[in-house]
């Protein structure tokens, strides 16, 4: 009777610590997202008219921003149980290539949309997680 109420306790905690993990990539990617978004409309609207400098820093404030997006993504990714060596290769590609034109529209996105299914979905809980959880509950 005591494992059983154990083994109840401990799919809780474990549903739990899933939920914060989750919440908290929701939090940082959507919070990077949207610094991206208003860096990017604030540095079109000012770019004629700002001084040069300024334009720079806000341009390699929007280049850490973008990039933060797909580190996050792959962060998270590797909790969720992408291969190591083929998230480097595909959310390099993806940052590359969002670098394009204006393909960026389009990733950036579906990236988003795609990595909160996918950390919705996501049933292992990260190194940092497994912290939380009690040694009976591996």
């Amino acid at each position: 009777m005591e494992n059983k109420t154990n083994n109840k306790a401990s799919d809780f905690i474990k549903t739990e610590v899933l939920k914060l993990e989750r919440n908290s990539f929701v939090f940082r990617i959507l919070a990077i997202v949207v610094g991206y978004i208003g860096i990017t409309l604030w540095l079109n609207a000012i770019r004629a008219a700002a001084s040069l400098w300024f334009v720079w820093v806000l341009i390699v404030i929007q280049f850490a921003l973008y990039f933060s997006i797909f580190i996050s993504s792959y962060q998270r990714s590797k909790v969720c149980g992408l291969n190591k060596n083929l998230g480097i290769i595909l959310f390099t590609a993806l940052a590359v290539l969002g670098r394009v034109n204006d393909w960026e529209l389009l990733i950036i996105p579906l990236l988003v949309v795609i990595m909160l299914i996918f950390s919705t979905r996501n049933k292992i809980v990260s190194d940092k997680g497994k912290s939380l959880l009690s040694e009976n509950s591996n």
